[in-house]
């Protein structure tokens, strides 16, 4: 999978215990003061102007992780079958698997963009994988789990990618066999509930065969859209789980579905921390690309299927209006808002090499943004020398 999504245990951030870093030879200091979070009532305000989540492209990477600009991998959505019961831990052992050591960047997505035209791309402020503006999202109340980006701006566009260090690699490798199976079930959940052919189109056999597929992370589909946040155009990627039915002309966000899984709520203990944790993040998710249906399915601690839900992404926060410790909608909203705001009034330099490193660090809970020089660029040598970051050069 791509940038856009790490299958969840919703891992779009990792947990550090050291927000420190060895500082870059080539950093010019000093930089903008930190960000503080706190408090959250600044960002108590209403509703910032969201504008619905318009595709303007989309690719798949197909079993070998080649990338096509075409729908080959959208999967079709298909209740799975409960009786009996299915385990998702079942073909753990023969998965195909990406290689986690290797950092895509944001290559995919800007090759997406090359089939653009140029003003739509440089006339956007930024650039990103959904997994990104999740972070910005979900920060106010996710306070334990640190992050890490870089920035980049060429043109008028800011593009930010994941920062992916070398002990970010190492802890993904680092796996215990159990944390592996949980993060395996969400695929098995997915394979469970998908065809390759509208149902309509499907037989019984193709049904039947969800159950022994053998599940490889390699593939993907991937929708590019384009959104407006405040004052801020966005162009993001995020991969689709599935669809309800054939993919329509016109706003296809509308009809896809997210598949999560989450462990089974057997106690007001876990139904807490559910609402607090996980659906905050499947409302971020869902909400940003404007994906209006969740279907979550619960498994219990042997990773038996036992109870499939769905959860309509608008109805998320109504869940939880209201409940102490609970998160809000326009506290989330708001807080992206203004640290696009921030990002946007801080990286003025030009890159690709001149790049910020934004980093939010739990212990001082602050977001600092530090400027580098001579750095390795991000952006493709492909898209810098298509001129599709100048609009001026379209003209």
């Amino acid at each position: 999978m791509s940038q856009g999504k790490r299958k969840q245990s919703d891992q779009d951030h990792d947990t550090l215990s050291d927000c420190s870093q060895e500082p870059s030879k080539t950093m010019k200091l000093p930089v903008p003061p930190r960000f503080g979070i706190h408090p959250l009532s600044k960002y108590r305000l209403p509703f910032p102007r969201f504008s619905e989540p318009k595709e303007v492209i989309s690719f798949s990477y197909d079993s070998v992780r080649k990338q096509h600009m075409d729908d080959r991998e959208l999967k079709y959505y298909h209740a799975p079958v409960l009786d009996p019961a299915p385990s998702l831990f079942d073909g753990f052992e023969r998965q195909i698997r990406r290689d986690s050591s290797i950092n895509e960047h944001i290559d995919g997505l800007l090759t997406a963009l090359l089939h653009l035209p140029k003003e739509t791309v440089a006339d956007t402020d930024f650039v990103m994988y959904r997994g990104m503006l999740t972070r910005l999202f979900v920060t106010p109340y996710s306070l334990r789990d640190s992050w890490s980006m870089n920035a980049t701006k060429v043109g008028h566009t800011i593009y930010i990618e994941d920062n992916v260090t070398q002990d970010t690699i190492e802890k993904r490798q680092g796996s215990s066999q159990q944390h592996e199976k949980l993060m395996y079930s969400g695929y098995k959940f997915e394979s469970l509930c998908v065809l390759d052919k509208p149902a309509s189109q499907s037989t019984d056999q193709d049904l039947a065969a969800r159950l022994d597929t053998t599940v490889n992370t390699h593939s993907e589909y991937c929708s590019v859209f384009r959104t407006k946040l405040g004052n801020h155009s966005i162009i993001s990627g995020a991969e689709i789980d599935c669809i309800d039915g054939e993919k329509p002309n016109e706003f296809p966000s509308r009809m896809y579905r997210e598949l999560k899984t989450a462990n089974l709520l057997d106690n007001a203990r876990k139904q807490e921390s559910f609402d607090r944790f996980k659906l905050l993040k499947f409302w971020a998710q869902s909400f940003i690309a404007g994906i209006p249906m969740v279907t979550v399915g619960y498994r219990d601690s042997d990773g038996i299927l036992r109870h499939v839900e769905d959860i309509r992404t608008q109805d998320m926060p109504r869940r939880v209006r209201g409940r102490r410790s609970m998160w809000e909608a326009n506290v989330c909203m708001n807080f992206a808002d203004q640290i696009l705001g921030l990002i946007k009034e801080t990286v003025k330099e030009q890159g690709p090499e001149t790049q910020y490193r934004i980093e939010y660090c739990p212990q001082t809970q602050e977001i600092g943004i530090e400027l580098l020089y001579a750095q390795k660029p991000f952006l493709t040598a492909e898209f810098i020398a298509s001129g599709h970051y100048n609009n001026k050069l379209s003209k």
